[in-house]
């Protein structure tokens, strides 16, 4: 097994906040990348303990570089509290999982960051990761500083845009994406993750997952104005421990047991 395999089979233990699901359909946009010749820096604002950081790391191409952006022990700029970056344990994430320390790190509030250094350290990057400030302030610069970086044909990885805890995520992306100045659109939704590219090559990576998760689409949904294709966000009415539960209910034992439960509930 090959360490980004091993990866995505056992990097739950890492702390943070990715849904397994969202991994491999991220491991498999790094590889659709790759394959039409996509090549490019992998980059992530707000990596905290390294949980989706460590599988860009392993998706990169000999010869790419990467690039970690945490305000890590600096808490004082993190204002809105929306992690805990630790470098120490992030590094022997890093060394555990991937067997090296060659990655970039840069330890300051993206909000003083510039675009000429992000391309001074790594240059242009195929793939963004934005999990850091989630305050509108913060995800509206993050956004300006991924389009200035990205390459042609790159991606950005949004997290929590419909994570109801964090609004300011969906205000300051709406903000971005309803500036008919900007380029970046979305065009995919997996678990917590909202994937923006530039509209010319959005088709390239639709095509691809309308191949390769198949299995896993929802929908097509329109967003912004843009197509976007749904995969793997299933609401719980569809799974199968919310469909015994509701045959239980329908079952001459159903109001029974349906008392039971709230009494061991407490309500």
């Amino acid at each position: 097994m090959d360490k980004l395999a091993r990866y995505l089979r056992h990097g739950h233990r890492v702390r943070g906040w990715l849904d397994r699901y969202s991994a491999i359909f991220i491991a498999d946009l790094c590889r659709c990348q790759s394959e039409h010749g996509i090549f490019g820096s992998v980059a992530e604002i707000g990596v905290h303990m390294g949980r989706l950081f460590l599988l860009l790391n392993l998706a990169k191409l000999p010869g790419e570089k990467s690039l970690a952006i945490d305000v890590f022990s600096d808490q004082h700029l993190n204002v809105d509290e929306s992690g805990y970056g630790n470098r120490e344990k992030f590094l022997s994430n890093v060394a555990k999982w991937c067997g090296d320390q060659n990655i970039e790190i840069i330890q300051k509030s993206s909000l003083d960051l510039s675009v000429r250094e992000i391309l001074d350290r790594v240059g242009p990057c195929r793939i963004m990761s934005i999990d850091g400030g989630h305050t509108e302030e913060c995800v509206l610069n993050d956004l300006r500083l991924a389009e200035g970086v990205l390459l042609d044909k790159g991606v950005v990885v949004l997290d929590d845009f419909f994570q109801q805890s964090w609004p300011g995520v969906a205000s300051g992306a709406s903000r971005h994406m309803l500036d008919q100045t900007t380029a970046l659109r979305p065009f995919c939704i997996t678990p917590n993750k909202l994937y923006l590219s530039r509209l010319p090559c959005r088709d390239i990576y639709r095509s691809f997952f309308a191949v390769t998760h198949f299995d896993k689409f929802e929908k097509t949904v329109t967003i912004f104005g843009c197509e976007v294709d749904v995969y793997g966000c299933y609401p719980p009415r569809y799974t199968f421990k919310y469909r015994i539960k509701e045959m239980i209910k329908a079952s001459p034992v159903g109001p029974i047991s349906v008392k039971i439960f709230r009494a061991m509930r407490g309500y």
